[in-house]
């Protein structure tokens, strides 16, 4: 397959576009020596180069300091999340005192929950969206089920019969006939299932006009697209960190708690949330961390967080606004190209408007795509599978070019053909 020849789009120069940042920071994997074709940072994000020298640095301090490299390391282990806080409040639009990195995505759900569902009275639902990522729909009825509620405490919010995607109408309609039951509203920032991305100022508003507390799982949300939490009132979320963040496999989650809910102490509780001021004095009595920190519950894994410090340094480089803009521009075209090969074997079923989407174009196959997807594979590209019948595909602005989009585009064409 040829590579495609450089040509003008949007008003802008496609080679230009691709120098936005460089895609040399980052590792891709090889087949017989040659890169493939990655389009899957919406499952898992390509290692940057500079991953192993940090984790090689921190095994460094552990040999030559051990437990003396919690104060005495050149980037003292005890503070060593205060950096990344800064990097990540920025991706978020959130304060730094509102971010707290710590756990796995489904465990910061969970420990969410404990802290904000608060079921009183009649008020006991909880509102999601549906088809929910396994994460929510897994903790949100297993959570209930301990805290003796059943399923039948979960209101879902799906697509619309007519339009396919999630309506900000029906939404409101479901909490005007469920507002004497919902104690509160947990949803998607961008769903993982057709690229949709929610209007979370929106939402947010809505479920504040009806006096709801209101969260997100921002796992597909968080560095694809532009967040303001802070400002929106959202009042907590949590994401993941290896999807668009690039922090490796399983690499530690993040939760954001609006200053608002700073004042709260009905939650979960753990050594580290305590205030570094008395922490080692070994009190029995909490003293809690300023801010989201006092939701921390151990210390944190310096050797796993090394990768995520070097991938939000990328971004910190970058900025948002710089890569949302390329990823505008680089799933339009993937779009364009794809539009033109639309047949009776799929269609894209991810809105059209830049502004409702992310960095992701959900493909639904007539048919069951498996067989698609293990053709497209043949041609050393990387995309995903989710069964019964979706391909996803996701070109990344830290590290993906015009020209994967169309080298995709050419193995779908011949699949489809085939």
């Amino acid at each position: 397959m040829s590579n495609i020849k450089p040509v003008k789009i949007w008003k802008l120069d496609l080679d230009q576009a691709d120098d936005l940042p460089a895609s040399d920071s980052f590792l891709f994997p090889e087949v017989g020596g040659k890169r493939k074709t990655y389009l899957c940072g919406h499952s898992l994000g390509l290692q940057p180069k500079s991953a192993k020298a940090s984790v090689e640095n921190e095994l460094k301090i552990w040999h030559e300091l051990a437990v003396e490299g919690h104060f005495k390391a050149p980037s003292p282990w005890v503070h060593y999340l205060d950096p990344l806080h800064d990097m990540m409040s920025g991706l978020v639009g959130a304060l730094k005192s509102e971010i707290v990195i710590m756990n796995s995505l489904t465990a910061n759900i969970h420990f969410l929950l404990a802290g904000f569902y608060k079921p009183n009275g009649m008020q006991t639902k909880i509102l999601m969206d549906s088809p929910a990522f396994p994460s929510d729909i897994y903790a949100l009825r297993s959570h209930l089920k301990v805290r003796g509620a059943s399923e039948g405490d979960l209101i879902f919010w799906q697509p619309n019969a007519q339009t396919g995607f999630f309506e900000i109408d029906d939404f409101e309609q479901l909490i005007r006939d469920h507002q004497q039951e919902i104690s509160l509203i947990f949803i998607a920032g961008l769903h993982y299932l057709n690229g949709q991305l929610f209007d979370i100022a929106k939402l947010t508003k809505l479920a504040h006009q009806y006096d709801i507390l209101i969260g997100f799982d921002l796992a597909h949300a968080a560095g694809n697209v532009i967040l303001n939490v802070h400002d929106w009132q959202v009042d907590f979320a949590c994401w993941c960190t290896y999807k668009y963040l690039n922090g490796g496999p399983g690499s530690l989650g993040a939760c954001f708690i609006h200053k608002k809910h700073h004042h709260l102490s009905d939650f979960f509780q753990g050594w580290w949330g305590n205030s570094l001021e008395n922490r080692f004095d070994m009190k029995p009595d909490f003293t809690p961390a300023s801010g989201a920190l006092a939701w921390q519950l151990s210390n944190p894994p310096i050797i796993a967080l090394a990768p995520l410090k070097a991938s939000l340094e990328i971004y910190h480089q970058y900025g948002m606004q710089k890569l949302r803009a390329k990823s505008k521009l680089l799933t339009a075209y993937l779009e364009a190209i794809l539009l033109e090969l639309e047949s009776a074997k799929f269609e894209i079923k991810t809105p059209k408007d830049p502004e409702a989407r992310g960095a992701m174009l959900c493909l639904h196959c007539k048919d069951e795509g498996k067989d698609i997807f293990e053709l497209i594979e043949q041609h050393s590209i990387v995309v995903d599978y989710r069964k019964p019948n979706t391909i996803r595909v996701a070109p990344n602005p830290l590290y993906n070019s015009f020209n994967d989009c169309y080298l995709f585009t050419q193995a779908l064409k011949i699949t489809i053909k085939a």
